[in-house]
């Protein structure tokens, strides 16, 4: 199984005990194929967050290849996606991260299943809304 995190679903497992936790934490004992989209690892990154938050948000990705680069092919995909939904500016950065989930193969995590509505062939596993 391949899965990726969308920012807020990191961010809810990292800072507090609940649904979203136990399930990264389900994911790390499991033989799952954890990874994160650059534009994600970006969001989080961001910040505001400490060395400490960070260090442990990387652990759960493999060292190589754990943060998956947004690629000139998946620019062009989440472009098409992007116009093919209407231009909604505020889900740009959604909408990468859900083409780069969908075009990896991955089932992608996150509390906001309207952030990710209407990309096509994007398998959505909603944890914690």
């Amino acid at each position: 199984m391949r899965v990726h995190l969308d920012t807020d679903f990191l961010v809810h497992a990292l800072g507090r005990a609940g649904p979203e936790r136990q399930r990264l934490l389900q994911l790390a004992d499991s033989d799952a194929l954890v990874e994160i989209s650059a534009v994600a690892w970006y969001e989080l990154v961001r910040g505001p967050r400490t060395p400490q938050q960070l260090a442990v948000a990387r652990s759960f990705f493999p060292e190589d290849g754990g943060v998956v680069p947004f690629s000139e092919e998946l620019a062009l995909r989440a472009a098409e996606v992007f116009r093919l939904l209407g231009s909604p500016r505020k889900r740009a950065a959604d909408i990468a991260i859900g083409v780069t989930a969908s075009v990896m193969g991955a089932t992608l995590l996150s509390r906001n299943p309207r952030d990710f509505k209407g990309i096509p062939a994007l398998e959505l596993e909603v944890v914690g809304e």
